[in-house]
């Protein structure tokens, strides 16, 4: 069954985005993670990576082309597997009208096979033939695409129009990396196509400790994926998501804390081991989680930074600032935070890992808001994404029933606060359906406590403008701390 790639919600605002460029082709083979396409918003460009691997057919949304949130875009193939038709294609004819897919036949009032194109006439035909159907398609599907990539807009697409004498093909993303990491990049092997370098390519890369250059890839050291988010001054805010979240489900929420912070600070997002593009190869132990997210922010160059945890990320953010040897937490604020009480929503964990589409994830995604009328197609859409392979949802189901059996949470974090002299804000929303709000109750005098009525456990998102305030004023009370205690050292 072929895999749909969907235009993501990369702004809780965004309803639309438009297609900037694709670098990838009808019936160009990709990997999952590689980048095969970049959206444009109002705030951002962002580029798209490929949910899975395999041929990439049915791109539907030629450059310039602004389409909903949620929508597909593309769908990726297996080898082999035939082409199927896909009601969200939206093949148009040279008249712009839509191309009708199953029809009625006029003569018979039967319903009519999908149709081809006729060279000459440029007017459907009916195809009888199984396999000539698919051939049909096929070329339909080419010659929409031809005509598309021959718009206007066409020039935007990166390396369409290359420069013989410019050898090294690479993203604008990855150039900009290239240049803030100090790195060049003839030394860097791409995994684009026609071994274009892209963003996760330099990412992914790890300099000599003399600074000599590239040495490895940060996978074979076991680092997490990280995501800048921004670019900033200052210690760096690093953001640790959810259960079966990602680190992209981050983006509207640091545009809230940027809109609020100004200038600073820069921000990092991390994914959790086995979550997003993260191997499950350290989530044996919260203590394994807190070695590798350490040892990901000392590759990154991070030594001292400011923490934000939601749900089993605020976990894993408590468990670090107590227990690291090597980074220096500067501040800390968890998010409906695991860890501090027993209870939680063992079906709402089970629902995430055993929904087998997309209809049935969106049961329980409802879940997660105070108003699940809030929740809209394009939540979905990228949840699925996410979620829709067996893999990913096994290998998450490993994870749940190791540190939540049986409806039960086995972390018990609170007395770590109690040693923390940094400051500390716990955040929850008042009707969390997922980790009971009461596991706030009788915290240390010291944690300051902020709960929030009408909100459910996203309360970065349903109250995205007060939690990104609160965030800024807990770095902006760590830097003050900081500032004074070096005045008195003086």
């Amino acid at each position: 069954m072929p895999t749909e790639v969907i235009l993501p919600r990369v702004d809780m605002d965004m309803s639309e985005g438009m297609i900037a460029a694709w670098h990838v082709e009808e019936g160009d083979e990709v990997r999952e993670g590689m980048l095969i396409f970049e959206i444009e918003t109002s705030k951002a460009t962002m580029e798209i990576d490929a949910p899975a691997s395999g041929i990439i057919r049915q791109i539907s949304a030629p450059v310039g082309k602004t389409v909903p949130v949620g929508t597909a875009v593309a769908w990726i193939y297996a080898a082999g597997e035939a082409l199927s038709v896909q009601a969200e294609v939206g093949l148009t004819t040279a008249q712009d009208e839509p191309m009708s897919v199953t029809g009625l036949n006029a003569v018979q009032n039967v319903p009519m096979p999908v149709t081809g194109l006729n060279a000459a006439q440029n007017v459907p035909i009916p195809v009888a033939d199984a396999a000539l159907q698919e051939t049909a398609q096929a070329r339909a599907i080419e010659a929409y695409q031809l005509a598309a990539l021959c718009a206007p807009h066409a020039c935007a697409r990166e390396g369409s129009a290359s420069n013989p004498q410019e050898p090294l093909r690479a993203t604008p993303a990855a150039r900009r990396l290239v240049r803030e990491r100090g790195l060049r990049l003839v030394d860097i092997a791409g995994s684009g196509p026609h071994g274009r370098v892209v963003a996760q390519d330099v990412l992914r890369t790890v300099v000599q400790p003399d600074g000599s250059g590239p040495a490895r890839h940060a996978a074979s050291r076991a680092c997490l994926h990280s995501v800048t988010l921004r670019k900033g001054s200052g210690d760096p805010l690093v953001l640790l998501h959810g259960f079966a979240a990602e680190s992209n489900s981050w983006r509207p929420f640091s545009q809230a804390v940027a809109s609020v912070s100004g200038a600073e600070p820069g921000m990092l997002a991390v994914d959790l081991p086995a979550h997003g593009k993260s191997t499950a190869q350290a989530a044996g132990s919260l203590d394994d989680m807190v070695a590798v997210l350490e040892h990901t922010l000392l590759d990154a160059g991070i030594t001292r930074c400011h923490l934000v945890g939601h749900s089993f990320g605020g976990a894993l953010a408590l468990a670090t600032t107590a227990r690291a040897s090597r980074v220096e937490v500067r501040s800390l604020a968890l998010l409906a935070p695991a860890g501090l009480g027993p209870g939680i929503d063992g079906a709402f964990l089970r629902g995430l890992t055993e929904a087998s589409s997309r209809a049935s994830l969106a049961v329980w995604l409802r879940q997660l808001f105070a108003d699940p009328t809030r929740m809209d197609d394009g939540f979905v859409a990228t949840a699925w994404q996410q979620l829709e392979s067996a893999q990913v949802r096994n290998a998450l189901a490993a994870v749940a029933d190791r540190f939540f059996p049986d409806g039960t949470q086995l972390l018990d974090l609170r007395q770590l606060l109690t040693g923390l002299t940094l400051p500390v804000r716990v955040v929850w929303g008042e009707q969390d359906r997922i980790v009971p709000v009461r596991h706030a109750d009788e915290l240390p005098g010291h944690v300051a406590v902020h709960r929030f009525a009408g909100v459910g456990h996203l309360p970065h998102v349903e109250a995205q403008a007060q939690v990104a305030a609160l965030v800024v004023q807990n770095i902006a009370a760590a830097t003050a701390g900081h500032t004074q205690a070096c005045s008195v050292s003086r």
